[in-house]
């Protein structure tokens, strides 16, 4: 009996390792991204000066970590570098005291994040089962 040989294993194993954790991070951007929009929008909001710079330089980070088999990712929103002195109106500052305008913010929109971020989820869940 002739022995059978299959090829492409082992690159059937790195792609299960590596390109699976990559489309699970590419789909959590996917429903993060959306939810992160809600606290900008509430952000542009609440900002204390009217000139309108600051509200103009809100905008969102995303950073992966890992540690102890998992990953996380966080997205920071805020005013982005050009605007870095809005910080210092949301914390204060020696002689400034503090007006915790994105703090306002994200109390004001944290319950619509969860639902923008469960219904993005669910969509993209809807649309990888049409796939099939």
């Amino acid at each position: 009996m002739a022995a059978i040989e299959i090829e492409g294993l082992a690159d059937l194993s790195r792609m299960l390792q590596e390109e699976a954790p990559a489309a699970a991070k590419r789909y959590l951007l996917r429903c993060a991204k959306p939810a992160a929009e809600v606290v900008i929008d509430a952000a542009e909001e609440t900002v204390p000066v009217d000139i309108g710079v600051l509200e103009e330089s809100m905008g969102s980070q995303t950073e992966w970590s890992s540690g102890d088999g998992e990953t996380a990712l966080e997205i920071n929103v805020g005013p982005l570098k050009s605007a870095w002195w809005g910080l210092l109106q949301e914390f204060g500052t020696k002689t400034n005291p503090a007006q915790h305008w994105l703090s306002r913010a994200w109390e004001s929109c944290k319950d619509k994040v969860l639902d923008v971020f469960a219904t993005e989820a669910v969509g993209l869940l809807q649309d990888l089962e049409n796939k099939k």
